[in-house]
């Protein structure tokens, strides 16, 4: 399962939504704040969004690489 920690006003969250819709992929999204910068700093990613596969943390570059 994929799951995406985004923000509100996140032009990238909301790319990266589009490119998982248009694949057909299934992915939780989450908008809460407390949640992403939980996430962000435990994977010392330091910007939106956040994306979690298989126990992983990508930031949306690269994991755009490995999709």
């Amino acid at each position: 399962m994929i799951k995406v920690f985004g923000k509100e006003n996140c032009s990238k969250c909301e790319a990266l939504k589009k490119i998982l819709d248009d694949k057909e992929l299934e992915y939780e999204y989450s908008q809460d704040l407390k949640t992403l910068m939980i996430v962000a700093s435990k994977a010392r990613i330091m910007s939106a969004p956040v994306v979690q596969k298989d126990d992983k943390y990508y930031t949306m570059e690269s994991f755009l690489e490995v999709l």
